[in-house]
């Protein structure tokens, strides 16, 4: 038995005169698993490496979305709710709570439409404007969201995109922790525990 790095002499065979020696290499088990694990998390690797390294904030499982539409629903939820002496929407994540209702509430068909609307208001933007919503003033912004505002039927995936967004902003502004407890004052119910109170006659 001769043996040749990793590989093995499995037989040989003898001639007139002189010996010939056949070699049959056969890798070594461990070595041939190890080089087929190798192989195989390069495989594995090869997709993540081809994906744009850029992802949205949030996991989403049913809708797509890129990086720069998540930063677009951002500035649209802080035009429709900017802030002032007080966080706008944007500072308190609506459009990432947008985003989570609509990949989890809403059905299959409202989400496509959603995603439609999504790239029919950028389309909007872009032939009033000549470019993109985030690249555009706050003003020419408010503008914007007050022509759609108005315009009920400026298209069904349009229209339905821009009232989703705006309902779901305003939504998550009015339930989140800082609006219920800095402007709403709300407490927890039952509320604190009082054991002692002095009467008081009427």
């Amino acid at each position: 038995m001769y043996y040749f790095h990793s590989f093995t002499v499995i037989s040989s065979r003898y001639t007139a005169g002189s010996s010939v020696i056949y070699f049959y290499f056969m890798p070594n088990r461990r070595v041939a698993i190890q080089q087929l694990l190798m192989v195989w998390a390069g495989v594995a690797l090869v997709p993540s490496c081809l994906q744009n390294e850029q992802k949205v904030s949030i996991p989403l499982k049913l809708i797509q979305i890129l990086p720069e539409d998540e930063n677009m629903l951002a500035e649209l939820a802080e035009t429709i709710l900017p802030k002032t002496d007080t966080p706008g929407a944007k500072d308190l994540s609506a459009h990432l709570f947008a985003l989570k209702m609509i990949d989890d509430c809403y059905s299959k068909i409202n989400q496509e439409k959603y995603i439609e609307g999504m790239k029919a208001f950028e389309s909007f933007v872009s032939k009033k404007t000549g470019t993109s919503f985030t690249s555009i003033s706050p003003s020419e912004r408010q503008s914007i969201v007050a022509e759609l505002d108005k315009q009920k039927s400026s298209g069904e995936a349009l229209s339905f995109f821009f009232q989703s967004t705006k309902r779901l902003t305003v939504e998550a502004y009015t339930t989140c922790e800082y609006y219920m407890t800095k402007i709403r004052g709300y407490k927890m119910i039952p509320g604190k525990f009082q054991g002692c109170i002095p009467l008081k006659t009427a």
